[in-house]
């Protein structure tokens, strides 16, 4: 079988692939994954020569596909191009290397789940924010690219007759409702390793190290540090709470929004000026940086409680959200329709939901929940889901 991903990138499909080839192989001995990696440097560059390249890259990994008995694609747009033809062109060439092919549809949204980005931006102009309306009207000239683009991909998918592997029962319908499609597997991410054991030591140590004290309350954030996680949210909800309360945001700026003109991100930049300026975020917000795979899930297993303020963002799963789900035996969310998809799908004893933006909700509810003793995993029925019946999903095309 061969897996078409980013592989040895820091990126969240490269840690699911890794993830996927390895159950696979633990759970179907008679099976043999190979990752079929894609170069990102040359597939999202804009410049005609490079992208020239970069669909020569693509036919090379297209006459190895031939060979295998199985191939699954790992559909995030952002892996083949930055321009809407070349994601679309490459992806056609790819889904019609072997007959035997499955899609997994990461962000495979059809409908904008939003109040339209037009009507907004009327709205605000309208008001003179002229600003605000711009920014509207590009957003939503953004997302209907995003729709379009998801929207071509899975009419080539479905030419070919692929299995398309999606996370939501959402999206299910949605693509049986437009295309009348059937040969749909609905999986939820499931991101914890097979052969994952929990080293206390780990967490130990950076409590040691960065001097927390004994009653210190540590909430923890992980993955990447982007707007859409809420970590703005997540200070103002500390100011709110006593100063025991540490905010702990594990991760980085992701690689792809590293910039050459010497300057910091923007969103980055902005919390560190927060932590800066609030004195009520003084000694209580610490950027802890990015841990390797093991240690990150240790981790998670022991903070006190697990912050996932998202906002809506089109994504249908989130493989940290999935790890803190899993593992910590306390999880605040927001109720972000990612969330209220993978809740009809697995019933979790360990989770608070608030709404989005409610800081006063997330302070009260963090409360509320450390006035409760922490429980033992699992946190959920795995007779249903599970990193076993997700392998399988791959290779037989059915659920365990």
């Amino acid at each position: 079988m061969a897996i078409v991903s980013s592989y040895s990138e820091s990126c969240g499909n490269a840690a699911f692939t890794r993830i996927l080839h390895d159950s696979i192989e633990h759970y179907r001995e008679d099976m043999q994954v190979e990752v079929v990696e894609l170069d990102l440097k040359l597939l999202q560059s804009i410049n005609r020569q490079v992208r020239a390249k970069g669909d020569e890259h693509i036919r090379d990994i297209c006459d190895r596909l031939k060979q295998y008995d199985l191939v699954n694609i790992q559909m995030e747009a952002g892996l083949y191009g930055t321009l809407p033809r070349d994601i679309v062109g490459r992806f056609k060439q790819l889904v019609s290397a072997n007959k035997n092919t499955s899609v997994t549809l990461h962000s495979p949204r059809l409908i904008s789940s939003a109040q339209s980005g037009a009507r907004s931006a009327i709205k605000k102009l309208l008001r003179f924010d002229i600003k605000g309306g711009l920014k509207d009207f590009i957003g939503d000239k953004y997302a209907q690219i995003h729709l379009n683009i998801n929207k071509k991909i899975i009419t080539a998918a479905i030419k070919k007759n692929a299995l398309l592997i999606v996370h939501t029962l959402r999206s299910q319908k949605q693509i049986k409702d437009f295309f009348s499609y059937d040969n749909i597997v609905v999986h939820p991410l499931k991101m914890v390793p097979v052969d994952y054991v929990k080293d206390d030591a780990t967490f130990d140590r950076i409590v040691r190290q960065a001097n927390f004290a004994e009653g210190d309350r540590l909430v923890g954030m992980f993955g990447y540090i982007s707007a859409y996680k809420g970590h703005v949210d997540a200070m103002k909800a500390i100011e709110q709470l006593p100063e025991n309360y540490k905010l702990l945001i594990f991760g980085r700026q992701h690689p792809q929004t590293l910039k050459s003109n010497g300057k910091t991100d923007e969103y980055l930049d902005l919390l560190v000026k927060l932590v800066k300026k609030s004195p009520l975020l003084k000694n209580r917000v610490y950027f802890m940086g990015e841990l390797n795979d093991t240690h990150f899930l240790d981790v998670v297993s022991r903070v006190d409680v697990a912050w996932l303020p998202y906002y809506e963002n089109g994504q249908d799963g989130s493989g940290i959200a999935s790890i803190c789900l899993d593992l910590c035996p306390r999880v605040l969310c927001s109720t972000s329709f990612a969330f209220d998809e993978l809740f009809k799908l697995v019933s979790y004893n360990n989770v608070m939901r608030f709404d989005i933006g409610n800081t006063l909700e997330m302070a009260l509810k963090t409360e509320m929940f450390l006035r409760e003793e922490k429980s033992d995993g699992p946190f959920c029925d795995e007779t249903i889901y599970s990193l076993e019946s997700q392998a399988v999903a791959y290779v037989s095309g059915g659920a365990a």
